[in-house]
């Protein structure tokens, strides 16, 4: 029983420490309501303007990401209906898909290949084939004007051929020309063959 003035101690500092928890919450909830009234006045209309700005800002914010994910890159496929209705875009029937291997990757790798590189920082598989390339151009352009050997041999044959065809030409005409001139000679033969007939025909009478 000697213990009870402890024990009222004890709950005294209990609900004394409760009671401060308790003024630190509203001190703190008072601080909050002050830093929301700051801007502006201390009515709430302020406080409606500072959140509708928050809500534009954020809104903004929000259209362009949509805006900057719906850039077409290089090498991406054209989006699905379902994508076209909830992004809104409507897309004519004629556009193509992009073909995938033009990606930004590659156009960069080709502007950075530069032709007239170094040979001696080539290898030699690499130098061999640019040669090899640069000499097949060279004859193709030789073979293009008819300087080369072979160009000479097809230019040579071709004119054979051509003079057999002029002479084939000529010989068929030759041959048509006989024929029609057979053709007439027989039509006159007959011709003349039925007139003798008629005026032996005439005599008897």
């Amino acid at each position: 029983m000697k213990q009870e003035p402890d024990d009222d101690a004890a709950a005294s500092s209990q609900e004394e420490g409760e009671e401060k928890e308790e003024e630190e919450v509203s001190e703190s909830e008072e601080e909050s309501s002050k830093e929301d009234a700051k801007p502006g006045s201390s009515s709430p209309a302020a406080a409606e303007m500072t959140r509708e700005e928050r809500r534009a800002a954020a809104k903004a914010k929000k259209q362009a990401a949509i805006a900057k994910r719906n850039q077409v890159q290089p090498g991406d496929l054209p989006p699905s209906d379902s994508e076209s209705e909830v992004s809104g875009v409507s897309e004519g029937d004629e556009e193509l898909p992009s073909n995938p291997n033009h990606t930004a990757k590659s156009r960069s790798q080709l502007k950075d290949s530069n032709p007239d590189k170094d040979m001696s920082q080539l290898s030699r598989r690499e130098r061999e084939a640019i040669e090899a390339q640069q000499e097949r151009e060279r004859y193709l352009k030789l073979h293009a004007e008819g300087k080369t050997e072979e160009a000479r041999a097809d230019l040579a044959r071709l004119a054979i051929i051509r003079e057999r065809r002029e002479a084939e030409r000529l010989r068929k005409e030759a041959e048509k020309e006989e024929k029609a001139e057979l053709a007439k000679q027989r039509a006159a033969e007959i011709e003349a063959k039925l007139n003798a007939k008629k005026k032996g025909g005439s005599k008897k009478k």
